[in-house]
């Protein structure tokens, strides 16, 4: 029997090159006859980066640039020389996992090292970059990437401007460098939100990243000057775009001045992964993440392979380590069955820390239920 298996992580447990190896590992002890491949699958968050390097065979690049509070750090980033790609992760040098809890505060912290990280791919001849958004701790608009490659942040006395959540609010013009560089921007944005408003990049994310009340209104009113100084300079209304309310709303800084092009990050693997053309070819797929819930369906990896699955009349099932779908939620998402690790026998803590013994296990009785 022919089987794919193209799971994401499971969060705080198991990339998804583990994940798949065990569920291999519990397909083929529970049959012999399983004929396994492999896709590990990743949207734009957590992983982006090294399951392109999976496919595309690309080179670990490292420089030097800062972290969200503009400290000094080393990070890297993937280089495809065959086509001149970098592909970079936010979260290697603006993500919350770089900062410790109290120094969490997109009011201070800027995207300035993403930006670094950027110029010097640029500086090593590449003509498009691909921007993995997940897991960032800045809101600054893309001011701080803008600032690293050469553009200006002035008040309304002229005054240079340091690129962060606050100073937002202060900005009334954004001088461009004498030359522009010429490079393609694919952003892997798994989300909707616009850049300001109820539903906007501060109201809905800065939270998470310690703002209080009364920060997430400033921001949001930043982030709404940013969009009027934006569209008065460029002729450009960026504010209601979907998806620029993604980490803290860098695709909108970085739009009047690029050849941006906003995907979604499982739609970019899912292409290098030429899985549309493999799962014609098998007999059962699964897939699986940390968590399937309603969420699952919106540029999330499970949904997305399950309706490839659904639309070659492939049987498809979903191994989690939670879930809260029940059968009726579990059908519209396009899947045969859902088998999660937590369960009456077993609580989260036990799923998160035998993850991958229990996924083979799940894996193993997977069979039973076609």
């Amino acid at each position: 029997m022919k089987i794919l298996v193209a799971p994401d992580k499971f969060k705080g447990s198991l990339t998804s090159f583990e994940a798949c190896r065990a569920i291999t590992d519990g397909l083929k002890e529970a049959s012999n006859n399983a004929e396994v491949l492999e896709l590990p699958m990743a949207d734009g968050g957590d992983g982006f980066a090294s399951v392109l390097q999976h496919y595309l065979k690309t080179d670990t690049i490292y420089c030097d640039t800062v972290d969200p509070l503009g400290r000094p750090i080393k990070a890297s980033y993937q280089w495809d020389t065959n086509n001149s790609t970098a592909i970079v992760e936010m979260a290697v040098a603006s993500g919350l996992v770089l900062l410790k809890e109290p120094e969490k505060d997109p009011m201070k912290t800027s995207a300035v090292g993403t930006g670094l990280i950027i110029k010097h791919a640029i500086g090593k001849g590449a003509k498009k970059i691909m921007l993995g958004l997940g897991g960032s701790v800045t809101n600054d608009g893309g001011t701080g990437i803008l600032s690293a490659l050469g553009f200006q942040l002035q008040n309304d006395r002229g005054e240079i401007l340091q690129p962060s959540g606050e100073n937002l609010l202060y900005i009334r013009k954004i001088i461009p460098p004498a030359v522009i560089p010429k490079i393609i921007v694919d952003i892997a944005c798994d989300v909707q939100n616009v850049m300001y408003g109820p539903h906007g990049a501060a109201y809905v994310y800065a939270p998470q990243k310690g703002a209080n009340k009364d920060q997430v209104e400033i921001l949001d009113n930043g982030l709404k000057n940013l969009a009027q100084v934006l569209k008065e300079q460029t002729g450009k209304n960026v504010g209601d775009i979907p998806g620029t309310g993604a980490a803290g709303g860098i695709a909108a800084g970085l739009l009047p001045f690029f050849d941006v092009r906003m995907k979604k990050g499982i739609e970019l693997i899912a292409a290098v992964a030429a899985i549309e053309k493999k799962i014609p070819e098998v007999e059962l797929v699964i897939t699986g993440e940390g968590k399937i819930d309603d969420q699952s369906n919106e540029g999330k990896v499970v949904g997305y392979v399950a309706a490839l699955a659904k639309k070659n009349n492939i049987p498809c099932i979903g191994l989690c380590g939670i879930t809260d779908l029940d059968e009726r939620g579990t059908g519209k998402l396009g899947l045969k069955k859902i088998i999660a690790l937590q369960d009456g026998n077993t609580s989260r803590d036990e799923a998160i820390n035998n993850a991958a013994a229990l996924l083979k296990e799940k894996a193993g009785k997977v069979l039973d239920f076609l």
